[in-house]
């Protein structure tokens, strides 16, 4: 039996699998947009030759709940809100994306004011029914809710319901009695926390999603269900759970691709002894940037789709729009742009020979030498130089330029673009990137890292083992986990000290039999105090870990040193004497998996490759405007230990790595390359 883990990408689709023999197995197929479940079930029976029922548990990861709302492919959901809230998606936050914009428009919401019902009720910020539930009225607005707008899904978000969820559990009760057919999202059960907005806002982009996300786990796990097999699901948190908790919690699916590929990058440097990276993973359509410092991801207590708020936990993830399927294009004042556009999977850049006639910065790779069109993917796939080059001169003209300098344009661009966002994530926050290494993977990181680097004057990048599938890999080494979180607001006196202990239990034991319906026991658990705090008068939060242990000791004094220590370390300063409030409880309930993946790569690393002599042919690429000799070599032929300075190009099924001169590759821990800077380009032209 084998544990394997799939990662959806907006181009590939990726599997990596550890075998009964102690190795470990990959494999990469196209992705399909029109209905992602089947390029995963395809990808699942062509790696496996058809044999499903030797995966014993699917660990995945996918783009599917992004991608619906950023292309507003959900359904049709309708929302049911207190009466004189129906307003709240469309007003927003009185917030301005772009303070110098004469017209500022906001994103437009994912359930528009005629699918929105109002109903007579109101509960107190305290939890006490001011206003019973009139369910006679209710039944009627819902019934001709659905009469008039046939929804597919429908949201219930109810003033002050984090604080007693009763009547939204009544309509709940209402709905399913009277169309049973219908998904039904609480807001109480989604995110049970106060700012009414970003919670109705969050609650309503899970009920978007519910059927589609529903449809698709559904459809993996039929196919799992018939081979004995479970499938787990990588939430954005960076936590996987049984897909069978997520099917209406879609919002949890939210980046979690990318979020696996941090937790990869994060397991990885901690064998390899580095403790604050930068993670690089740039694919077909986005690069995807995080910092981590002390070993840790920094994750937010909410993050944002498409400019729509969402309350969930997530690692602090960056997205910029530039892949190897980037498009080039001009624009209206005649300068050459990159991205955010992408060719997908379907057709692709030029070169894939699917139709597709757009230059991408995988054709400019192609034209300027750096991909050979008959290694890509490791031989299995063959590119086409000549349309590469037809797509290119098809930009060049108009821009006066020849092919070359417009590739080379392209890759120059498509560079700054992911400069730009590895420095939103560092210098913005304060770190300084030259003290953190780099760590580059998917399909295209490993091929412009060191480009990247140089911008950043980042020493240091590290290219872990098979780099185009390392989000899967990130599925195989993450923790089950999820974050719960209970909006209660106290004054922090020693009577709110008092609770603490008492509420973090109450949400341990709710935790402890969730994750029990998992078949995971209560004693296998860990948990992980977070309590969310401000000074009274501030507008937001901090998040303070909390030992239990030393609460326990020091009481009311703990808590206000724990969140003066991190207010300083955030703002520089934390004034003594001033008054404090708890606002929301936030608890992380976790196993810790066993997973053998990184040992393996280890003991193969260890054990060098089949082929003793590494494997090196010369060819020419061109880099800053001229031609310049390279060194080609495969990957799996270089024993750890090797080196070699560039300008040299190392090759493998999953991803291609660019070592330009200046900078030296060395085969490092776990037969990762390891690159240096060392500022030896002389300017040699082949």
């Amino acid at each position: 039996m084998v544990e394997m883990a799939i990662e959806v990408g907006g181009t590939f689709t990726d599997l990596i699998w550890t075998d009964g023999e102690g190795g470990v197995r990959t494999h990469k197929v196209p992705s399909t947009p029109d209905d992602p479940a089947r390029g995963v079930i395809a990808g699942l029976e062509e790696a496996l030759g058809g044999r499903v029922e030797a995966v014993a548990s699917l660990f995945h990861g996918s783009t599917v709940a992004t991608n619906a709302v950023i292309e507003r492919r959900g359904c049709r959901a309708a929302l049911l809100t207190t009466r004189g809230f129906r307003d709240l998606l469309a007003i927003q936050r009185q917030l301005r994306p772009n303070v110098y914009a004469i017209a500022c428009l906001k994103p437009e919401p994912l359930i528009p004011l005629e699918r929105i019902a109002e109903v007579p009720e109101r509960i107190g910020a305290d939890g006490r029914i001011v206003e019973p539930l009139d369910e006679a009225a209710a039944a009627e607005a819902i019934d001709r809710l659905v009469e008039t707008q046939q929804p597919q899904a429908i949201a219930v978000c109810l003033l002050h319901a984090y604080r007693n969820p009763e009547h939204e559990q009544r309509l709940a009760t209402l709905i399913r009695a009277r169309h049973p057919a219908l998904p039904v999202i609480l807001s109480s059960a989604v995110l049970p926390t106060f700012r009414e907005y970003e919670r109705a806002s969050t609650t309503a982009m899970a009920a978007y999603l519910a059927p589609l996300v529903g449809r698709y786990l559904g459809q993996i796990e039929s196919r799992l269900e018939s081979a004995g097999s479970r499938l787990f699901v990588m939430q954005s948190s960076g936590g996987i759970l049984p897909a069978a908790g997520l099917s209406e919690r879609g919002v949890e699916m939210l980046n979690s691709g990318p979020a696996a590929g941090v937790i990869a990058a994060t397991r990885t440097a901690a064998r390899l002894g580095d403790a604050d990276l930068l993670t690089l993973d740039i694919g077909g359509t986005s690069a995807d940037v995080c910092l981590v410092v002390g070993g840790e991801p920094k994750v937010r207590a909410e993050s944002e789709i498409d400019g729509l708020p969402v309350g969930m936990p997530t690692v602090d993830i960056s997205n910029v729009g530039a892949g190897g399927g980037s498009i080039a294009w001009i624009d209206r004042g005649g300068m050459l742009q990159v991205g955010p556009q992408s060719a997908g999977a379907q057709p692709g850049p030029a070169c894939y020979g699917r139709g597709g006639e757009a230059p991408t910065v995988t054709d400019a790779l192609v034209a300027l030498g750096w991909i050979r069109p008959d290694q890509f993917l490791g031989g299995r796939m063959t590119l086409d130089s000549e349309a590469a080059g037809r797509a290119l001169a098809s930009l060049a003209e108009p821009l006066g330029s020849g092919p070359e300098e417009t590739a080379e344009a392209i890759v120059a661009i498509a560079t700054a673009n992911v400069s730009r966002g590895v420095r939103l994530v560092s210098v913005q926050r304060g770190h300084d990137p030259k003290r953190h290494a780099l760590y580059a993977y998917g399909g295209m990181g490993p091929m412009i890292a060191a480009l990247v680097a140089d911008d950043l004057k980042i020493g240091r990048i590290v290219v872990p083992p098979n780099p185009g599938l390392f989000s899967a890999t990130g599925l195989l080494v993450s923790e089950l986990k999820r974050v719960y979180r209970e909006t209660a607001f106290a004054a922090l006196d020693e009577a709110a000290v008092a609770g603490v202990e008492a509420t973090f239990e109450r949400m341990q034991n709710a935790a402890a039999a969730e994750f029990a319906d998992y078949g995971i026991a209560a004693d296998s658990l860990q948990f992980q105090w977070i309590l969310e705090m401000r000074y009274v008068g501030q507008g937001f939060e901090l998040q303070v870990e909390i030992d239990p242990a030393r609460l326990d000791a020091g009481g009311r004094g703990y808590l206000e040193q724990a969140f003066r220590a991190v207010h300083e370390a955030v703002y520089g300063e934390a004034p003594a004497g001033e008054a404090l409030e708890i606002v929301t409880f936030r608890l992380v309930a976790g196993k810790p998996r066993e997973s053998s993946v990184l040992d393996r790569f280890a003991a193969a690393a260890d054990a060098g490759p089949e082929i003793v002599r590494p494997e090196i042919v010369r060819g020419v690429v061109r880099y800053r405007g001229a031609p310049r000799d390279c060194a080609f070599l495969r990957r799996a032929s270089l024993p750890e230990g090797f080196e070699i300075a560039g300008c040299a190009v190392i090759e493998e099924p999953t991803s291609t790595t660019f070592v330009p001169p200046g900078w030296t590759a060395r085969i490092g821990g776990l037969g990762a390359i390891e690159l240096s800077a060392d500022g030896s380009d002389d300017g040699s032209q082949a």
